[in-house]
């Protein structure tokens, strides 16, 4: 009876030792999106770049807000190189490992996006993989990508080989299932986050495609206004699209009222900007100034849009 007690009395002593651990123990920083995605500045936002490249839907959208569920977030990563204003925080890139020019995957670790693997290309000179033979069938659609974005680009595309699983090292003296080392040590290194990071490594050439219908474009510079990178600049009686500034946060096309703007993504080498001319004109209607794309025109947009409701 005594030895009963005397064990209930030592696990009660070890048990609040364990708890007491786990109280003070500091738990990583819960993923979050900040202040700065479009999602929280514009209610009507179409950005769902994170959320398209999450592997588990970790990501959803409310009413001008943007959520990270953390029960679900395995941090992959992906997010982080889709993100145009660079808004997700708390979360790191997966370190990857490379030898020589070879990006070397020799276990199932998260399967990177093109995006990541666009910036290997320029960061680290990456310019093949080394995928052991069950995982080729997973990596290979991504490299399929990468490929065809790299000629687009006109840079080398990126060489496959296949090599055979790491043998497992079962004896008793080592761990269990501790593979065994390479010859060569590997290398190990992560890449830079964000459209924006990938715009400083690729300077010159474009991923997205700024479409005007000058047409119906009433040069209100609402789209000027909301751009963050300055890809569309509207000054000294010009409209300036410059494409390889744009990190397809899609802002301009949603606060486009007339929908004259599209952004559409589209991989261009040596990215030039695109310059619209414009005139300024008094409104015969209204007395008041505005901008017009054609140097004769005499009645403002409002007013045109008056004359056609019947109102002038």
């Amino acid at each position: 009876m005594i030895r009963v007690e005397l064990n209930k009395l030592i696990s009660d002593v070890i048990g609040k030792r364990v708890m007491r651990r786990f109280i003070h123990l500091d738990l990583p920083p819960e993923p979050v999106i900040n202040d700065r995605c479009v999602r929280k500045r514009l209610k009507n936002s179409l950005c769902e770049n994170c959320a398209t490249n999450c592997p588990v839907d970790a990501i959803s959208f409310g009413f001008m807000d943007a959520k990270i569920d953390d029960q679900l977030c395995y941090q992959c990563g992906n997010c982080l190189f889709s993100c145009p204003v660079d808004a997700i925080e708390n979360i790191l890139p997966h370190e990857r490992t490379y030898q020589d020019s070879d990006l070397v995957i020799s276990h199932d670790e998260p399967l990177a996006s093109t995006e990541e693997l666009i910036v290997w290309h320029r960061q680290y000179a990456i310019r093949g993989m080394q995928i052991p033979e069950p995982l080729v069938d997973k990596w290979l659609p991504t490299l399929a990508a990468l490929n065809l974005k790299l000629q687009a680009l006109q840079e080398p595309i990126w060489r496959l080989t296949i090599t055979e699983p790491a043998p497992v090292d079962s004896g008793r003296r080592r761990m269990l299932f501790r593979q065994k080392l390479d010859l060569q040590p590997l290398d190990k290194g992560m890449v830079k986050t964000g459209l924006n990071a990938r715009k400083q490594f690729y300077p010159e050439d474009s991923w997205f495609q700024i479409e005007l219908d000058a047409a119906s474009c009433i040069l209100c510079g609402a789209c000027a206004k909301v751009c963050d990178e300055q890809a569309i600049e509207i000054e000294d009686h010009q409209f300036k699209v410059d494409e390889k500034r744009c990190t397809g946060c899609m802002s301009c096309q949603v606060v486009c009222f007339p929908q004259s703007i599209h952004v559409h993504p589209h991989v261009a080498k040596n990215s030039e900007p695109t310059i619209y001319h414009y005139h300024d004109s008094t409104c015969q209607k209204c007395q008041l100034p505005f901008f017009s794309w054609e140097q004769d025109k005499k009645i403002c947009p409002i007013c045109t849009q008056h004359q056609k409701q019947g109102w002038l």
